[in-house]
């Protein structure tokens, strides 16, 4: 979470600005059709095109030889520029791509071109933009970028943070719908497990109120896509794109699960882009497994490197499928907060970033946290220009086109360098014409299945009778502190000593889905980081599944004392994972498995306790009735 000063503007006070716009041809950034192209690149008149014809010598004045031409064509002359031996020709606009490619081989032709339009350079005509944002958006070049596309409505960012002011003027227009919700009637009318989620959903609060409690996630909403060229307030990197608000903190503390169920939400909702302008030190199967869902059908995902001016890893930014977005100052220079490793993707302006603020105000702010969604808005534009682009075509263009700093090419404090709008759009492939329809997501399974089977015995550690979980070392079960009921698992809290709890579990071979949650807290006297960046906690908590022999199959979660803990962070955090169908793969290869849990502390003499409660592992296996031949015999031996 970024933190920093916070300077507030009342939009009703401030006075607008003219901002005058300057006439460009916009001939350097055209491009012309290629030899069978279908379509046309550059912005142009609708089956219009420019010919100029050789000086040779000639029986036929100009206009009869323009007149042949065109006949030859079966074009329309619409006039002529004589003292330059220009004709301006009409087609139906389908013909135009293959006559300017077959055109150019007319002895007759010395050039042929489509009629390019020009525009006024845009300048946005939002007041604050000149006196709060030119500064450090003119290096991205995003006017330029602005000349080609402002965003699509069509293309939606989900801002994964505190919420967003929906309410604010210079949002408010952009706000996401969603289209098959009928508001407050207390139905889930799109059948997608959320009642009345008409503008997005608060994982937090659990319900369909998403609005902003802390102020980072309007922030963070402006820098992406404040409205643009409505004469108010800033503009946003795509301002014409539509913001899905998904709120995962409560009072800026979230949760894993919150974080995990809210990818997976915005994917299925229809997000092309998620910004995470959030993270931590802590590594999370379960957050990478929804990392990977929504990579899967093709979302974009941008997250912020993390302040911690080191280079510990920091996640989901350190995920293989997230574009980690690390800080720039002024000057571009890296800024002394942001966090620098090998996840580092691109970075962006993050110093003193000027956006919008809950109650029609706005403020700067520091951090990462607002690096990232100028990222986010980057793929958005790229995304409006042409919506047929990949996640991996996104992330190709705006890293390939980002403006190296620091040692040459690709290093660890700016990764491929400091983002350039107009160039990764320069360099995009053109869209087709028309443009595909959207393709839906297809909705995910719910996270606890219809004849969910817990597989986890004494999971709340409420049992009386010992046995059910295998403690070693330095581990006990406790009352008086418990997620829920009265008591729960400790692990370590002596400095120099481990302790572990694991319980023995088999995997039906029938089994079709798997999802485990639990509960953990987290205890520590210091703050301490270890020399491995990827476990920065010198006192850790380790999660897995193990085989018979504990060696690990599957790690599932890698936190500690670096992490967010009691009593400035989280009192309880929640984790959740739906293993996939290679995991299931795993676990009944092995045959009897342990689910492990792994405290130690470190040599220092600070210790940290580790609390563990709550444990679900809830499988739905396919009724007896569905059973393949080959399986029901495996089983039911005659």
């Amino acid at each position: 979470m970024s933190t920093g000063h916070i300077v507030r503007l009342s939009h009703a006070f401030v006075i607008g600005l003219i901002l005058l716009a300057l006439l460009s041809p916009k001939g350097t950034l055209s491009r012309a059709a290629d030899e069978g192209a279908s379509f046309l690149y550059a912005p142009h008149a609708p089956g219009e095109m420019l010919v100029g014809l050789k000086d040779l010598p000639a029986r036929a004045p100009l206009d009869r030889r323009v007149a042949a031409l065109a006949a030859d064509w079966g074009a329309e002359v619409i006039e002529r520029v004589d003292a330059l031996g220009i004709a301006r020709l009409r087609v139906p606009e389908y013909r135009l791509a293959s006559m300017l490619a077959q055109m150019r081989s007319d002895p007759r032709v010395a050039w042929a071109e489509p009629n390019y339009l020009i525009h006024l350079d845009l300048t946005p005509d939002d007041p604050l933009y000149a006196t709060h944002q030119v500064a450090y958006l003119g290096r991205l070049q995003v006017e330029q970028a602005w000349d080609v596309t402002t965003g699509r409505p069509e293309v939606v960012i989900a801002v994964l943070d505190t919420g967003v002011d929906m309410s604010h003027p210079d949002l408010a227009p952009g706000i996401w719908t969603n289209p098959g919700e009928v508001p407050d009637n207390g139905l889930d009318d799109d059948g997608n497990g959320f009642v009345d989620d008409v503008h997005g959903w608060d994982f937090a609060g659990e319900d369909a109120d998403p609005s902003d409690d802390h102020g980072h996630g309007t922030h963070v909403a402006g820098i992406a896509a404040a409205r643009i060229n409505n004469a108010l307030g800033i503009a946003g990197m795509a301002g014409s794109v539509t913001i899905m608000p998904v709120d995962v903190f409560n009072g800026g503390i979230g949760t894993y699960a919150d974080l995990i169920q809210a990818i997976v939400y915005a994917a299925d909702n229809g997000a092309d882009v998620i910004n995470m302008s959030l993270g931590a030190l802590s590594y999370s199967r379960g957050e990478e497994a929804a990392v990977e869902y929504a990579w899967r059908r093709g979302v974009v995902l941008v997250a912020a490197a993390g302040n911690n001016g080191n280079e510990a890893w920091h996640y989901p930014a350190a995920h293989q499928h997230v574009i980690g977005v690390a800080a720039t100052d002024g000057a571009d220079h890296r800024a002394g907060f942001s966090s620098f490793g090998p996840f580092v993707s691109v970075s962006a302006p993050g110093l003193s970033v000027f956006s919008t603020y809950p109650e029609a105000q706005y403020s700067y702010m520091h951090g990462t946290s607002m690096a990232t969604p100028h990222v986010s808005g980057l793929a958005a534009l790229l995304l409006s220009y042409n919506p047929t682009l990949t996640n991996e075509q996104v992330r190709d263009l705006i890293e390939s086109t980002a403006d190296d700093l620091g040692a040459e090419g690709w290093d660890p404090y700016y990764g491929h360098g400091r983002i350039n709008a107009a160039r990764a759009l320069a360099a995009a492939p053109p869209p087709p014409d028309p443009l595909p329809p959207p393709e839906p997501s297809p909705p995910s399974e719910p996270i606890w299945p219809e004849g969910c089977v817990d597989m986890i015995q004494d999971g709340s550690f409420e049992a009386d009778s010992g046995g059910i979980w295998h403690l070693e070392g330095e581990a006990e079960v406790r009352a008086g502190l418990a997620f829920t009921g009265t008591r729960a698992l400790h692990l370590a809290g002596v400095n120099g000593a481990s302790g572990i709890a694991w319980q023995a579990i088999k995997m039906p071979y029938t089994t079709t889905a798997v999802t485990l949650a639990f509960a953990f807290r987290i205890e520590n006297k210091d703050f301490g980081l270890s020399g491995d960046p990827e476990e920065p906690s010198r006192d850790r908590l380790r999660v897995d599944f193990q085989n018979a022999v504990g060696e690990t199959l599957i790690p599932l979660l890698r936190t500690g004392n670096a992490a967010d803990t009691v009593p400035d962070g989280l009192p309880w955090d929640e984790y959740l994972y739906t293993l996939s169908p290679s995991d299931l793969a795993i676990l009944r290869a092995a045959g009897e498995v342990r689910l492990s849990f792994y405290g130690d502390n470190g040599p220092d003499s600070w210790p940290t306790d580790f609390y563990i409660d709550a444990v679900r592992l809830c499988v739905q296996t396919t009724p007896q009735s569905q059973w393949p031949y080959h399986l029901w015999f495996i089983i039911n031996p005659p």
